[in-house]
């Protein structure tokens, strides 16, 4: 049994109806809806949230339709505030209900959260970095893992040069991670109309051994692809008065032991030898090994690419070149020998929208497909075609990527309850949560030996109303599992 002191609180409310995202923005350098560059705020704390047994939490609210056929399970994403920089992890269920948020604390922020398998286990894995740059870009961090306990299990971070935050991907063996870093040099651009002493920021890929850290490949994007087949300009920089030519942004181990390597700004998908670093064939881009039927087909300032066990391939189309301007969630097929590219799934909202920045497409486990359409806070899982569930976070709150799995946690900490104050006949209402618990189905109250309630679990926070027997000083609160045996105890003070 754990004990846990609550203040009283004097009156119960009910349960509430990217720093990751400032990061997202200065990629950028533009507000969905605008056409101007506008400079990344500073990150400043969170207002307080809704929650009576969790008013630190601050997690934005998500609100979804569910249509028929959508996936049980749950959403991971990192929202993110583009007003406040704040940003955290966070899981909700289909109805949009939270289930865990990790809350940002002393200026740091989180980015990019993904379920994972590590060491034969499931886990999350998402990037702490501690606060941000003077364009509002996270700081060097590391890659964290949390078991199903929410317990920090590993940590990861590149050799020898500041981790970035886009990706990590293990290797199907379990064996080893990649990594990504950016990193600044020194270029020589006055052939494309830039400066002699241009900052150039090269992306550098590196595979480490999990167990010893020792690194088994490496590859930078500057000595491997020209210059050339940027689609940014190399003659002015960007808002940091860097160039960012390449801005690789997802990684993959495909089943031939190839790597993918997607570059946001070639709109080009790389498949490396893994061995020898050579580029086997692009996908996209000014340099195509693929041909596509129609020019608009191809992919634009693209995020999240994936081979999939049937060799098609997916990814989140920004469509940052396309006019009008729109973003998608793509699937190509692909023919590797006539070299032939068809778009066989162009996955939209009813309404078209345009994310300049971020976003993601999954394949869900049940065999839909995800699709977080990044600055604009929409979500949409699809049936082939058709919309099951939709999803869009309140005001100015986006996410990087969102994705689907089944995930079952009970957390280490302990569950989280108040206690309002005695009411004229004598009852008083309980406010009760557990942040991350997957799988509470009700709430046990006792005072003493004397059972008072059990009451069904209502989302992230049950509020029960009972009356504690004359003289008792104590309540004892238990979540009870779906399957009606308890998960912990905890003992609050009247």
């Amino acid at each position: 049994m754990r004990y846990v002191h609550r203040p009283a609180s004097p009156r119960l409310r009910g349960t509430a109806a990217l720093a990751g995202a400032v990061a997202l923005a200065s990629l950028a350098a533009l507000v969905p809806g605008q056409g101007e560059a506008r400079a990344a705020p500073a990150v400043a704390p969170a207002a307080a949230g809704d929650y009576v047994s969790r008013p630190d939490i601050t997690a934005p609210d998500l609100a979804t339709e569910v249509h028929g056929g959508a996936m049980n399970g749950l959403l991971l994403t990192t929202p993110a505030s583009l007003l406040t920089g704040a940003s955290g992890v966070a899981l909700y269920d289909n109805s949009g209900e939270l289930v865990w948020w990790l809350e940002p604390e002393d200026g740091r922020g989180y980015f990019n959260a993904e379920f994972v398998i590590y060491r034969g286990r499931p886990a999350i894995a998402t990037f702490e970095f501690p606060g941000l740059d003077e364009y509002g870009q996270p700081l060097p961090g590391d890659c964290v893992l949390f078991d199903i306990s929410y317990n920090e299990i590993a940590r990861f971070g590149m050799q020898g040069y500041p981790t970035d935050t886009h990706e990590v991907e293990f290797s199907p063996d379990g064996e080893r991670v990649l990594l990504l870093s950016y990193q600044p040099v020194t270029r020589d651009l006055s052939d494309y109309g830039g400066p002699a002493d241009a900052v150039v920021i090269d992306t550098i890929v590196q595979e480490q051994k999990i167990r010893t850290g020792e690194v088994t490949f490496e590859w930078s994007a500057l000595e491997s692809v020209p210059l050339a087949e940027t689609e940014e300009s190399l003659a002015e920089p960007g808002l940091t008065g860097e160039f960012d030519p390449y801005h690789v942004n997802s990684l993959q181990y495909d089943v031939d032991g190839t790597l993918l390597v997607s570059a946001r700004n070639t709109s080009t998908v790389y498949k490396l030898d893994r061995e020898t670093g050579d580029i086997v064939w692009r996908f996209g881009g000014e340099n195509s090994d693929f041909a596509f039927e129609d020019a608009a087909d191809a992919p634009s300032y693209q995020h999240d690419a994936r081979l999939l066990p049937d060799g098609t391939l997916t990814l989140f189309d920004n469509g940052n070149t396309r006019a009008p301007q729109h973003s998608r969630g793509a699937t190509y097929a692909l023919d590797t020998g006539d070299m032939t590219a068809d778009l066989i799934r162009d996955l939209q909202p009813e309404e078209p929208v345009y994310s300049p920045f971020a976003g993601s497409n999954r394949a869900a486990p049940n065999g839909n497909q995800f699709v977080s359409y990044g600055a604009t806070g929409q979500l949409i899982e699809f049936d082939g075609a058709r919309p099951v569930l939709t999803g869009e976070f309140e005001g100015e709150w986006v996410t990087y990527r969102t994705e689907r799995a089944q995930w079952h946690a009970v957390p280490d900490a302990a569950p989280d309850a108040v206690v309002g104050e005695r009411e004229r006949d004598g009852s008083r209402e309980v406010a009760m949560s557990w942040n991350g618990a997957t799988d509470v189905g009700a709430w046990r109250i006792r005072a003493g030996g004397e059972y008072l309630a059990t009451v069904p679990a209502t989302g992230f926070e049950t509020i029960a109303s009972v009356t504690p027997p004359r003289g008792a000083t104590k309540l004892q609160i238990t979540p009870l599992h779906r399957d009606g045996y308890p998960l912990d105890t905890v003992t609050v003070r009247l």
